[in-house]
């Protein structure tokens, strides 16, 4: 300092030079300090609110990805267990499309010829064939038993076709009669012989579908059993047969439990999500599980429910009840997602698991890239002060008689955007999480680069949150769509409108409900010519948007069959029926009731294609179930010819056609409405109006079913004979 003295001006020069350099240094000094300061400031204030970010944020995604998981769990559940269900009625129908067939066979022998049916043979390995086994050995069989068997052998296609569908898991189904004969259909023939090389003799008396199936004198769903013909685990169901009162046969079909755990886990979420299905016994049907407390029991009958833990016992309990929900359980010490539904047609339920960590994981990713992009930031922040600091006594130096200005200038420059940005982050809290660039940040170094940062992030947080309100929106279109779907449907279907029914000679009304959004049942009425008039009521297999495509298809193609043939119910049917069967790829099928009524002489000529029977008035009578003669399915069989029915109404004779959604609507007692109570409703007042008589069988459905979900599409025709005076 002395020496500095001696170098600089005497007098008053030199102290205004010194006062100078003491000054900037001082200056300098103090700027250093406060730069570290501020830097220090920032730094606590981005970390605060960094801490708030994080509370905030992660408590507000936990609360929305739960939200979201559990409404969108419900959504899945529900159309898991409904898909679930629908292959449990999808074999069910087949069963009882072959009852049908069966019972035809009983009551009309006369009708079929014998074809010889062979035992099991090695030969046919892995082929569908049709098969006969004896409990005792066929020379201990009754002549007459195995007479009707070879004549119910006349079934073998419709038999392939269930076992050879696209649409469910049916592995085989088989006919058995009382003294335990039965026929089978499977491609398993090579496996049913003993360690001697012979046919085992099977009892199908002895097996659970056949004992539940007569003890319960309906269709019987059994547990999970190990297979007595074959090494494997399967899932069987029963049906019986009465004719007159007196047990004829009992139909079963079996389905593979491994194929049936297979289709369930194709819907589970995530790495770790998985599907049970449990039994309305607490029994464990299916379980990809190996170990731990939902792994597969060696014993089938074990109730889990003594081996869980508690909260995973109560909502087994819960889902038993019928409810429909999401819990969140522990499953071997690990958080999960449980969304439980049930299986309508047997009872059971199905629990679908998601992983609590797998759910939240979005959350954890965004606090953490938040977490590093504030280190980032701070990192960045230091290094740029560090450089300042540097620069700053560079510019005093070579600067030093303009420091206090160049250094106050400096100063100001460079901490106001800092201050500024310090209290715009402070702000980043709450809902409004902008960070808008202003001119101030434009800087052209770090503290534009460091708000760039802020804007960028602020950006991303805006982002997600416009995904959520996306998947929102396309959820609401994809519901707009099939409502519109639904009305589309119904405009296919002809109204009842004053061109028919204000024309004499007869009365009619006809009406549809989807059990979905759209349906498979179909009706319709049209003019042959100015005294013939065509009605026509069908049930498609299955339901929803396939069902609904096949449904206008046929529609189509019987209408320009009878147009085409003028008439000639029995011609446009065998027509209609080899066109779609060449269009059913699926294996999907119609049952059809189609007509023309003579208006001048009420003269009826009918075709039943596989449909349920009339309802009928006669005159001042009540209305009767009338048999007629019944035809196969229409688009099941190509080769199929079917027959006419006439009948000649009288003047008040009035006809009701339905489908199997009227008579089969199914209480939570799984009761089925029937046709007893469907003829005591038509009935009850059976002078009133067609849509009053309708309205009246509806009403009384409604009522028996009570809150239970309806299953299948609610369709029927009225056509009351006025005559023609």
């Amino acid at each position: 300092m002395k020496k500095l003295k001696e170098l600089l001006p005497k007098g008053l020069e030199g102290k205004l030079i010194r006062f100078v350099v003491i000054a900037a240094i001082i200056m300098g000094v103090v700027f250093q300090i406060i730069s570290h300061i501020r830097v220090a400031m920032i730094r606590e204030a981005v970390i605060l609110e960094e801490e708030k970010q994080i509370d905030l944020v992660q408590e507000e995604c936990e609360n929305s990805m739960s939200e979201v998981a559990q409404a969108s769990l419900l959504q899945l559940i529900t159309w898991a267990a409904d898909k679930t269900d629908d292959e449990f009625l999808s074999m069910e129908k087949n069963i009882r499309i072959l009852e049908t067939q069966v019972e035809d066979v009983f009551k009309n022998p006369e009708n079929y010829e014998r074809i010889k049916v062979n035992p099991p043979s090695k030969e046919n390995r892995g082929k569908n064939t049709l098969q006969i086994l004896f409990p005792d050995g066929r020379e201990n069989a009754d002549p007459g038993t195995i007479e009707i068997m070879e004549k119910l052998a006349n079934l073998s296609p419709i038999m392939e076709k269930i076992v050879s569908g696209k649409n469910d898991y049916t592995y085989d189904v088989c006919i058995a009669t009382p003294d335990g004969v039965m026929i089978i259909m499977d491609a398993l023939s090579a496996m049913k012989f003993d360690e001697n090389g012979e046919v085992v003799n099977y009892d199908a008396r002895t097996r659970p579908w056949y004992k539940g199936a007569v003890e319960t004198g309906d269709v019987y769903y059994t547990p999970a059993i190990q297979s007595e013909l074959y090494n494997f685990q399967e899932l069987c169901f029963g049906v019986p047969v009465y004719i007159d009162g007196e047990l004829a046969a009992v139909i079963n079909g079996s389905a593979w439990l491994n194929e049936l755990s297979r289709m369930m886990n194709e819907r589970n979420i995530g790495e770790k999500g998985f599907s049970i299905l449990v039994s309305n016994t607490g029994q464990l049907v299916s379980s990809p599980k190996t170990a731990g407390e939902l792994r597969m029991r060696n014993n089938l009958d074990e109730d889990i429910r003594d081996s869980v833990n508690e909260g995973l016992k109560n909502v087994i309990d819960c889902a038993l009840s019928g409810e429909t929900g999401v819990d969140v359980v522990e499953v071997d010490n690990e958080l999960y997602y449980v969304a439980h539904a049930p299986i309508e047609t047997v009872g059971w339920i199905q629990l679908l698991f998601v992983s609590a960590d797998e759910v939240l994981a979005p959350t954890q990713r965004l606090l953490k890239d938040m977490d590093k992009s504030t280190e980032n930031m701070i990192t960045d922040l230091s290094a740029d002060f560090r450089r300042s600091a540097i620069w700053a006594l560079l510019i005093l130096f070579a600067f030093m008689l303009f420091g206090i200005m160049v250094a106050s200038l400096f100063a100001k420059k460079r901490v106001a955007p800092i201050l500024r940005m310090s209290k715009a982050v402070r702000g980043f809290v709450g809902e409004d999480m902008a960070f808008e660039m202003e001119d101030i940040y434009r800087t052209g170094d770090e503290i534009e680069e460091l708000a760039n940062s802020f804007h960028i992030m602020s950006l991303k947080m805006k982002d997600y949150v416009n995904e959520i309100v996306t998947y929102t929106s396309d959820r609401e279109r994809i519901e707009t769509e099939l409502k519109a779907a639904a009305q589309i449907q119904a405009k296919m279907l002809p109204q009842v409108e004053p061109d028919y029914c204000n024309r004499p000679g007869y009365e009619l009304y006809a009406k549809m409900i989807p059990a979905k959004d759209v349906g498979g049942d179909m009706y319709d009425f049209y003019y042959l010519d100015d005294d013939h008039l065509a009605i026509m009521i069908g049930d498609v297999s299955g339901k929803g948007i396939t069902a609904a495509l096949f449904m206008a298809l046929g529609k189509q193609v019987l209408k320009f069959q009878m147009m085409l043939h003028g008439g000639d119910v029995v011609a446009a049917m065998n027509e209609a029926n080899a066109k779609l069967c060449e269009e059913s790829d699926d294996g999907m099928f119609i049952t059809v009731w189609m007509g023309v009524i003579t208006l001048s002489t009420g003269v009826l000529n009918f075709v039943n294609g596989g449909h349920l029977y009339a309802a009928v008035k006669r005159g001042d009578k009540g209305f009767v179930i009338e048999e007629d003669i019944h035809g196969m399915l229409v688009g099941a069989l190509e080769f199929v010819r079917y027959s006419l029915n006439t009948v000649t109404l009288e003047k008040g004779d009035t006809l009701y056609l339905y489908t199997d959604g009227v008579t089969e609507a199914q209480a939570k007692s799984d009761d089925l409405f029937g046709e007893k109570r469907m003829l005591e409703a038509l009935n009850e007042n059976n002078k009133a109006s067609l849509k009053e008589l309708d309205d009246n069988v509806r009403r009384k459905a409604t009522e028996f079913v009570g809150n239970s979900e309806q299953y299948d599409d609610m369709t029927t025709l009225c056509f009351k004979y006025l005559g023609m005076d």
